[in-house]
């Protein structure tokens, strides 16, 4: 059986975020209540394409050499939910950035858009109530330290499902243009 791949966009983290947040967020959360995101898979979702034909990943790869956008500097710095179902990680410096990003990959690959807010999923609940959700938000505010990432990347990412949880695999790296000084 030939299944189609889950593709994703995605700007990864480099491993000394990912050990920040494992050491400093992920410990605040109860895992008997949230779903944790394994560390090796903190990540910015650009766009989630879902499953699509094998042959369409040589087409994203060269539609993506294509894209000429500038690294750029964006700030961690504050914490959410989505509905109470997810726990997230946001940006404040660079989230302009982040939109531009994704309204650029989506008219180079001809896709409509969709609401995009750009974060880094922590958890999905699998049992919080509202007050608990709010007060892990809380604990996660007061602990986070504001922290600055330079956005060199944009990963073209498969996403396997399996009962541990996702696995991701990189397909195509871009290098996003030096800023001109």
């Amino acid at each position: 059986m030939n299944k189609k791949p889950r593709l994703f966009y995605a700007i990864n983290l480099n491993s000394k975020t990912k050990q920040e947040i494992e050491e400093k967020i992920m410990p605040l959360i109860p895992k008997d209540k949230w779903r944790k995101t394994l560390p090796e898979n903190l990540h910015v979702t650009i766009r989630f394409l879902g499953q699509q034909p094998k042959e369409a990943t040589r087409q994203l790869e060269q539609k993506t050499r294509e894209l000429d956008i500038e690294e750029f500097d964006a700030e961690l710095n504050c914490a959410g939910d989505f509905k109470g179902n997810v726990l997230w990680l946001g940006f404040g410096k660079g989230t302009q950035e982040f939109q531009h990003l994704n309204k650029k990959l989506q008219d180079t690959l001809e896709i409509k858009g969709e609401k995009f807010h750009a974060h880094i999923t922590l958890a999905r609940n699998k049992g919080a109530t509202k007050q608990e959700t709010q007060e892990t938000i809380k604990k996660i505010r007061k602990a986070m330290e504001p922290k600055t990432i330079k956005i060199k990347k944009l990963d073209l990412m498969e996403s396997q499902l399996q009962k541990t949880g996702p696995k991701y695999r990189k397909i195509y790296t871009k290098e996003l243009t030096q800023a001109a000084e």
